[in-house]
């Protein structure tokens, strides 16, 4: 099953950068143009600049964003900016945060995951569809710093709490090596954890257990395509690191595993409640709270959404479900039970016929309502979050959402730990 490998980071060196916070940056896929622009007035050493440097004008095949990270990992490896363990080690990191009211803490840790092999059983599922375009982008940046700059976020059963109760017993009451929080109000803690003893624990651990992909399926479609890549161009210098990806693992059952909706908003279509109406019952309601407050009371049950259509509010839920099944040609029974399958393939496929290109997605749900009446947007499709036990159930059969069908929260910071082929 899954083979779990401690390795060497390389880190920030405390000597040249104090405070770790100003270095640190969230996910590149939720980073803005002004998100983008804060952080690299932060610090001139901040993790942007790798992860997802500006594009400059008159930029070719020699001089552009990829070769200028690279260049910035060289610059800050040899004077001396970034540091490498000097011992294999395994890094537990623990997020403490707020959602509805209730503080809440998610523990895992961040290792080398083997990558599974062409023939051979696999060990990794994925849950979603990709886009080419991230997948070019992020392909370009790793055969250019050859490194993984941020760890690819899975989950794995643990019901006896295993991995958990050897952090608390053993690792959580050492000094952090890293401690920040961020803009967003997150503790974020990041241990050290070099013994070989328990790493060895971990290990065995892992040998018997399947591993799911949460956040960062891009990258894992990535690092599979560039270690073929260094396969096939150069044989002589490939290295065994090539055939792993830094990873960061957490209990399905950790009480701290938040998965948030992400609604679509949808451009340039016209058509009205009504014309849902085939499938689905449709009721106007009274506000966005009502909604909320509706869909979470029906969430157990299939094909609940909302819509919000010229300043109305309206609820839906499916009343003819073999009639949805008409338009979803493929898949288990698991897969044509999503709400975001059912969504994607029998609205905005079917009824009311928009393509990708139509569709934009936020999690925020204040500033989506906020972009239909700002005009941004003809329609927002709300949607209730997916559920892990779902999302399990389905990575097993093979089959894999439309994308943006989950959001992992809180996100894991980019910055703390690099691996270095």
């Amino acid at each position: 099953m899954a083979k779990i490998e401690a390795f060497k980071s390389l880190t920030y060196n405390p000597l040249m950068v104090e405070d770790i916070s100003k270095v640190v940056c969230p996910p590149y896929d939720i980073i803005d143009a002004q998100g983008q622009d804060e952080c690299y007035q932060r610090h001139p050493y901040n993790i942007i600049r790798l992860i997802l440097s500006k594009d400059l004008a008159g930029e070719n095949e020699q001089e552009n964003k990829y070769t200028r990270a690279a260049g910035y990992m060289d610059d800050w490896a040899r004077r001396n900016i970034f540091i490498q363990d000097t011992q294999p080690a395994l890094y537990f990191y623990e997020q403490v945060f707020k959602i509805s009211g209730a503080v809440k803490k998610r523990i895992g840790f961040i290792g080398l995951m083997r990558l599974d092999e062409e023939g051979q059983d696999q060990s990794v599922y994925p849950h979603e569809h990709t886009h080419t375009a991230p997948k070019e982008d992020r392909f370009r940046l790793i055969k250019s710093v050859e490194a993984n700059l941020s760890p690819i976020f899975t989950i794995f059963s643990d019901e006896e709490k295993v991995i958990k109760k050897l952090f608390l017993e053993s690792i959580s009451k050492e000094k952090p090596l890293f401690e920040v929080l961020d803009d967003a109000g997150i503790q974020n803690r990041i241990w050290r954890m070099s013994d070989a003893a328990l790493i060895d624990q971990i290990k065995v651990f892992f040998a018997e257990k399947k591993v799911f992909i949460a956040d960062g399926h891009h990258r894992h479609e990535v690092a599979r395509m560039f270690r073929d890549y260094k396969r096939r161009e150069d044989p002589a210098h490939f290295k065994d690191s090539y055939n792993t990806i830094m990873t960061y693992f957490t209990a399905l059952e950790d009480d701290g595993l938040c998965v948030l909706p992400t609604h679509r908003l949808i451009k340039n279509t016209r058509f009205n409640p009504e014309d849902l109406g085939t499938c689905f019952s449709v009721r106007e309601i009274g506000s966005k709270e009502a909604l909320v407050s509706e869909m979470k009371a029906k969430e157990e049950e299939i094909g609940v959404f909302g819509l919000y259509k010229d300043k109305k509010f309206f609820f839906l839920k499916v009343s003819d479900k073999r009639g949805c099944n008409r338009f979803i040609h493929e898949g288990p029974k698991e897969y044509k039970n999503l709400d975001v399958v059912i969504l994607q393939k029998v609205v905005f496929d079917n009824l009311i016929k928009v393509t990708l290109d139509q569709i934009f997605y936020e999690i925020d749900l204040d500033k989506a309502v906020h972009a239909v009446d700002e005009k941004a947007a003809d329609a927002l499709f709300v949607l209730n979050a997916t559920k892990v036990r779902q999302i399990r159930a389905l990575a097993l059969t093979g089959q894999v959402m439309p994308q943006k069908s989950t959001y992992f929260y809180p996100k894991l910071l980019s910055g703390f730990l690099i691996h270095k082929f």
